[in-house]
């Protein structure tokens, strides 16, 4: 006679280990409802000025151009907002709290005290042709000083795709810059100013406050008095037109405080899942504010990902494994999805490779965060248009929170991404596309896919920030494409189209 206890431990066992069987879904394409796809949407934020590379070493050119010559963003973040462009150093003498003593004298040792002023980086835009966004130093330098060096490029005849008045100065800790956004407003129209006058070819962006990705409340009367600056900030710029675009940084929450001590850090599946829910709460609502209070304006999203950048969290490596990097993979295809979106630069491409200096310059071996924005190069550089997919299913299933997917079109090629961001399994019954104007043929032709490496336990797998698995998907396969938990998969299909007969 089986003992019953033992019987349900048995099964309870079985459950835990057996695979989820998995659900199969039907992705459907309609090619034409399509919209442009900007090209400036893969780029990467590009903070260099105290690493042992700089511009003038070869290594730097052959890994922009192995990245897909992703839009540039220098001098990058925090940084530009002390850094002087005359002397090729950081500013050190400001009432902030930051010190760049230490970076300087990296500056010094690898220029022999010369500084990195931006002549190098401009010859190595001219020469490789790089669009890139410029981030004016509003901060440390003045209104005069700003000026002085927009002369300076124009009468170089350096072609700037845009620049960003400043970052991430909405913050209390710049409130000895811009006490409030009408100080910050003043500042930004004169400069805009300057910027129509000597390069007219070129766009310009505000900041906003990071708080619209954070908090539910900032925009209603129910605020916490701390939200009053950056609502007023927000205020300030709205209705403005001088402006051609609106700058946002989004980093979702871990659900630790900076504070936390490193041997209380949760387990990256706990802080992707808290960074997940966080994007789920505040993405779509924070674009629909934004295209709604400021209708019109493009939208840059200069920096995204999963955030944690103060105090000890900077040590939680989750943004450099593959979970991390999935997470800002959902991000990147989201804003593929919104018209509204142009510009999106990764944090960051010092993240892809190891900056080791010397005669090598940058290491060959590739990070996870690269890896994975790989795995959008190719379709992006591919591709001119958009196409929002259908995601069929048979019955009750999750896919409609599981499953990301878009479709980017070029002009003999579509690449279809997938990504599968909780933990079901899929398999792809059927990929259908349609033309209603034209006669259609497809054939996939190959893709890659991107999971947690199969060689650990999945709790092992998911801490990992040393690599992942990455599956070729060739054409004699596809009948049988599983889409695994926690994946990006790219699909890649010749297209052939030819006038509808019955047109």
């Amino acid at each position: 006679m089986k003992c019953p206890l033992l019987s349900l431990l048995l099964v309870l066992f079985m459950s835990t280990v057996a695979p989820l069987r998995a659900q199969s879904v039907r992705l459907a394409v309609a090619l034409d409802a399509h919209r442009p796809l900007s090209q400036d949407i893969h780029g990467a934020n590009n903070e260099c000025l105290f690493r042992p590379v700089w511009f003038d070493h070869p290594a730097y050119a052959e890994k922009y151009l192995a990245a897909g010559r992703p839009f540039f963003r220098y001098p990058g973040g925090t940084g530009s907002n002390f850094y002087n462009p005359f002397t090729g150093y950081y500013d050190e003498e400001s009432p902030s709290t930051r010190d760049y003593t230490g970076h300087n004298k990296r500056v010094a040792q690898f220029t022999d005290g010369a500084g990195r002023v931006p002549d190098e980086y401009f010859r190595f835009v001219k020469e490789h042709n790089v669009r890139y966004s410029l981030v004016l130093n509003v901060c440390t330098q003045t209104f005069e000083q700003n000026k002085a060096w927009l002369e300076k490029i124009a009468e170089e005849g350096h072609r700037v795709t845009a620049i960003e008045i400043g970052n991430e100065v909405f913050y209390g800790s710049y409130k000895w810059a811009f006490a409030a956004g009408a100080e910050y407003l003043d500042r930004a129209k004169k400069l805009t100013a300057v910027i129509r006058e000597l390069l007219p070819e070129t766009k310009v962006g505000v900041v906003l406050p990071n708080q619209m990705y954070q908090y539910d409340n900032l925009l209603t009367d129910d605020r916490s008095a701390g939200m009053d600056h950056p609502y007023g900030w927000i205020a300030a710029l709205e209705g403005e037109t001088f402006y051609d675009a609106v700058i946002l940084h989004v980093y979702s929450l871990t659900g630790m405080a900076n504070d936390v001590k490193p041997e209380d850090f949760i387990p990256h599946i706990e802080g992707y899942n808290n960074c997940d829910a966080h994007l789920d709460h505040f993405f779509d609502k924070t674009l629909e504010t934004l295209e709604t209070r400021f209708s019109g304006k493009e939208i840059w999203m200069t920096e995204y990902g999963v955030g944690g950048f103060g105090g000890n969290l900077k040590q939680y490596n989750l943004r450099f494994s593959h979970l991390g990097a999935l997470h800002a993979d959902v991000m990147l295809l989201r804003f593929i999805k919104r018209p509204s979106v142009t510009v999106a630069h990764w944090h960051s491409f010092q993240h892809f490779w190891d900056f080791v200096g010397g005669p090598q310059g940058i290491g060959d071996k590739e990070h996870l965060p690269y890896t994975h924005f790989s795995v959008f190069r190719d379709a992006i550089r591919n591709s001119h248009a958009v196409v929002d997919m259908t995601i069929q299913t048979r019955g009750d299933s999750a896919a409609a929170e599981d499953l990301e997917s878009i479709a980017l079109v070029g002009e003999d090629r579509v690449h279809v991404l997938v990504i599968n961001r909780h933990d079901n399994q899929y398999t792809v019954e059927q990929v259908a596309m349609t033309d209603t104007e034209r006669k259609l043929g497809f054939r996939l032709t190959g893709g890659i896919q991107l999971t947690h490496r199969a060689d650990r336990s999945l709790a092992e797998a998911m801490q990992d920030t040393e690599r992942c698995e990455r599956v070729e998907i060739s054409a004699s396969n596809g009948d049988s494409i599983t889409l695994p938990a926690y994946s990006i998969t790219r699909l890649e299909y010749d297209l052939s189209r030819t006038a509808d007969p019955r047109g």
